[in-house]
């Protein structure tokens, strides 16, 4: 009995341990609300610290909240400092029938693990407003954010491998994010902690057997 209650509330330890998630940058307020056509955002930056990746983004103005078919797209970086060409890892296109989070809308997709290096992220505005030098900007501990990159592009174009380094703006032009950790909803355990809690009762099951075998062999 002791053993099932042990496996038992470490199964439950599991199912209740919060999962870690959250976009890779955010602000406290948007300082601007502006569009002046199209334009391919991107931004580069350096993973630290291995991260995983569950959903890729697009800024969504307060004031209108649109987000109007905006595609995004994440690259690995095939030279340092990501100035040539990078690797696509993963594209989606954002609109407004995802959940807003912050000052983004994210799309889900299967779960990338990044490794330490460099990183780019890449998306195209299609008139959208955007935003930039906004207050409060912080970025994920496990990453390093580098440099904005911009340049006009027609509307409905597809996200490039941006070399355009610009960085005339403290933060950058929102624009594309991406979601760090798992893309789950409260109380609902990631599909890792229901393997494990399957495991959990299975060894549960398995100890209530045997016992049971052994009381019938001594019965």
């Amino acid at each position: 009995m002791k053993r099932f209650l042990a496996i038992a509330a470490a199964t439950a330890a599991v199912a209740a341990s919060p999962a870690y998630a959250s976009a890779a940058w955010e602000f406290t307020s948007a300082s601007n609300s502006y569009t002046n056509g199209s334009w391919n955002f991107a931004n580069s930056f350096t993973v630290l610290n291995a991260v995983t990746v569950s959903g890729l983004g697009w800024y969504a103005d307060p004031n209108t909240g649109n987000v109007d078919a905006n595609p995004v797209a994440l690259y690995k970086c095939d030279t340092a400092g990501c100035l040539t060409t990078g690797t696509l890892l993963a594209q989606v296109t954002v609109d407004n029938t995802y959940a807003l989070q912050g000052h983004f809308r994210f799309v889900t997709v299967p779960e990338l693990t990044l490794a330490p290096g460099d990183y780019l992220i890449s998306g195209v505005s299609d008139t959208n407003n955007y935003t930039w030098n906004d207050t409060g900007f912080t970025v994920d501990p496990n990453i390093q954010y580098n440099d904005n990159r911009w340049f006009s592009t027609t509307s409905g174009a597809m996200p490039s491998f941006n070399t355009s380094v610009v960085n005339d703006v403290t933060d950058g032009y929102w624009g594309p994010n991406l979601f760090l950790g798992a893309a789950t909803f409260a109380g609902v355990p990631e599909p890792a902690t229901w393997a494990m809690m399957i495991l959990g009762f299975g060894l549960v099951g398995a100890s209530l057997r045997r016992r049971e075998k052994a009381v019938a062999r001594f019965a």
